[in-house]
């Protein structure tokens, strides 16, 4: 009995909707390239939930090639996250934030970029800002950061 008030409610679609969203996070460090893994990590805004993921050593760097494929970040949806990442060698040296300003520019604003995210959709985004303000793991975020 149980399995077919499931199912029913599958088959109406008011349980079976997805309950995340893939963002799809390059991680770009320009000129400099990097022999270091990182760590990219997804933040909520307003309560602080954070996933990371581990990206290893060599799938980063000089350029953006095609070997240095964005890292896939399940997310909880619906919910508003920015994006930054922290190089494994020294992790509060080497930062990086999804600012929108791109590796190797000098942008006058350094604010992190929020992304609004849906339930089953997907999102792309460069992680390059070195000078980004990087938000406290686990916390609502209180660095400046807007939607653009």
């Amino acid at each position: 009995m149980i399995c077919a008030v499931l199912l029913c409610i599958c088959i109406l679609g008011t349980g079976c909707a997805p309950k995340t969203s893939t963002v799809y996070a390059l991680l770009d460090l320009g000129g400099g390239g990097s022999g270091f893994a990182a760590t990219l990590y997804a933040q909520e805004v307003t309560t602080g939930k954070t996933v990371h993921v581990f990206q290893s050593a060599g799938s980063h760097g000089l350029v953006v090639l095609p070997t240095s494929a964005p890292v896939a970040i399940t997310v909880e949806a619906p919910g508003t996250y920015v994006f930054y990442a922290r190089l494994i060698n020294d992790p509060d040296i080497y930062h990086y934030g999804a600012t929108g300003c791109m590796a190797g520019q000098d942008c006058s604003d350094s604010e992190l970029l929020a992304i609004k995210v849906d339930p089953g959709e997907s999102y792309h985004v460069v992680i390059a800002d070195r000078k980004a303000l990087l938000p406290e793991e686990g916390e609502p975020v209180t660095v400046p950061w807007k939607i653009p």
